[in-house]
């Protein structure tokens, strides 16, 4: 177990992209808003107003002179700025203060000087830089009495902020907070301390894993997603269901089929560590599984405040048949009577009605001694119970039961509560006989072939029987509107 591993799982990652892309759209708007408010609220416009003086010394007509000049001009960019120019420019203009910056940059290499003067406004900014320069000579004249100053370029009104925001990154800007966004839930994703895939569950679950169900999409045709209609995820007569699907629940169910032989082991209760992780299908589908290679199967439903058992095989209300008044002793047990899936052998103790005090039936021993005397009479006992982290007797169950299997749901559950899970098992004196990850996505691979390699062969990430199935809508819809006969088998126990 590799705790500290970080493994990329793209369908993940894509998951988390689309259902969030709203935190992306809204980031857009959040940088749309922000340009607008620094713009409008924050943003104060500046004016700059610009002329341009040349420096020279009397009698410079000769070139050797010219470095002189340039010495000057350098000497006068100092004067321009100096604090006292601010003040013989304010006195000129009457003003209390010199409400604005000034600039001085001597052009390279020439004795050409550069002023500017910053404001707040065009006015004021055209303003001050006219009384510089109508003052300048007055402070020139105490500094270089042989330097001779010429404007050439008079100040101008500016008409735009020297200091605008530039229009044109206001698409840099979007894009950048679209990318944020997108970049904090990919790493969100990312470090998300969920089981992803099954090379995730090998590094950071200590514990075996005895299969995993790929995912299975349960909106088949476009008239599906539109409509919304799933249909159930039942490997037995449904042609919906891909062949790799029902294949992995048959492996799965080989594996009981081994601990039995090799410890004895009959009866298996499945669980999960949080709701909708899909065990009362899994456990179903083992059922069923199960069933289809001759063994005399028993499944049971100890999830009395949310029993799902009953709505997978389109069960009705039979009150002989309800577990939980048998449980409640509403019932004798020579009254009790199993239903029977189809004229399988699998047969069916569960509720259709919910019961608050389910957690009775554990701590007064009804549940185990039902389950012990069901257990003389066929092959295996399937329990499915509610999630470890909702019902508190589901750790009692799983003292009394031979084996616990732990469905875990990828993307679902942090690995610490699993492992947290695992550990309660086992040290309650339950018997973990392993993990099986549910909804497991395949490898992103080229014209629809996976990269990994199942039990030596190659596999397909579609079913390529889907569309054949499907087009046999009638045919497919007839199979489905019987998985279960109300038929009753007599119990003695």
């Amino acid at each position: 177990m590799e705790e500290n591993k970080i493994i990329f799982e793209w369908h993940s990652i894509l998951k988390d992209v689309i259902k969030n892309f709203w935190i992306v759209i809204l980031s857009a708007l959040i940088g749309l808003m922000g340009i607008f408010i620094v713009t409008n609220s924050v943003y104060t416009p500046e004016y700059t107003s610009t002329a341009t003086i040349v420096v020279n010394a009397k009698g410079t007509s000769s070139s050797s002179l010219y470095g002189v000049s340039v010495e000057m001009a350098e000497i006068f960019s100092k004067v321009f700025v100096d604090p006292t120019m601010k003040e013989k420019a304010a006195e000129h203009l009457k003003k209390d203060y010199f409400n604005g910056s000034i600039e001085a940059r001597v052009l390279t290499d020439t004795n050409f000087v550069e002023l500017k003067v910053t404001s707040e406004s065009p006015q004021t900014s055209y303003e001050l830089l006219t009384a510089v320069l109508q003052v300048y000579p007055d402070l020139s004249a105490s500094i270089f009495e042989n330097a001779v100053i010429n404007v050439i370029k008079n100040p101008s009104m500016p008409k735009t902020p020297s200091n605008a925001v530039p229009s044109d990154n206001t698409p840099l800007i979007v894009c950048l907070c679209m990318a944020a966004a997108f970049g904090a839930i990919v790493v969100l994703s990312v470090l998300r301390d969920t089981v992803k895939n099954e090379a995730i569950f090998t590094a950071k679950i200590d514990a075996k894993l005895l299969g995993s169900i790929p995912h299975e999409e349960k909106n088949k045709s476009l008239k599906d997603k539109v409509n919304r209609r799933k249909k159930g995820l039942f490997i037995d007569g449904n042609p919906y269901i891909s062949l790799r699907f029902a294949e992995n629940f048959h492996k799965i169910a080989a594996k009981i089929e081994y601990m039995k032989m090799r410890n004895g082991d009959k009866v298996f209760t499945v669980t999960s560590v949080a709701e909708n992780e899909g065990k009362s299908t899994i456990a179903s589908n083992i059922a069923v599984s199960l069933a289809h290679k001759g063994n005399k199967v028993i499944l049971v439903d100890l999830d009395g405040k949310k029993p799902a058992l009953y709505k997978i095989f389109g069960a009705k209300y039979i009150e002989k048949a309800e577990l939980g008044k048998l449980l409640n002793g509403e019932i004798k047990r020579n009254e009790f009577r199993l239903r029977r899936y189809k004229k399988s052998s699998l047969s069916l103790a569960i509720n259709v009605n919910t019961y608050a005090n389910n957690h009775l039936w554990i701590e007064n021993g009804a549940a185990e001694s039902v389950i012990t005397a069901l257990k003389e009479q066929v092959d295996y006992i399937i329990i499915d119970t509610a999630p470890l982290s909702v019902d508190s007797t589901v750790t009692d169950i799983a003292k009394f039961v031979d084996q616990t299997m732990l469905v875990v749901r990828t993307d679902k559950v942090r690995t610490t509560a699993i492992n947290d899970a695992i550990l309660t098992i086992n040290e309650v004196g339950g018997k973990l006989a392993g993990c099986i990850l549910n909804d497991v996505y395949p490898d992103f691979a080229f014209f629809g072939v996976a990269g990994a390699e199942d039990n030596g062969g190659y596999y397909y990430q579609k079913n390529r029987y889907g569309k054949n199935y499907n087009s046999y809508g009638k045919y497919a819809s007839s199979m489905q509107t019987d998985n279960y006969e109300d038929a009753t088998v007599d119990t003695e126990f």
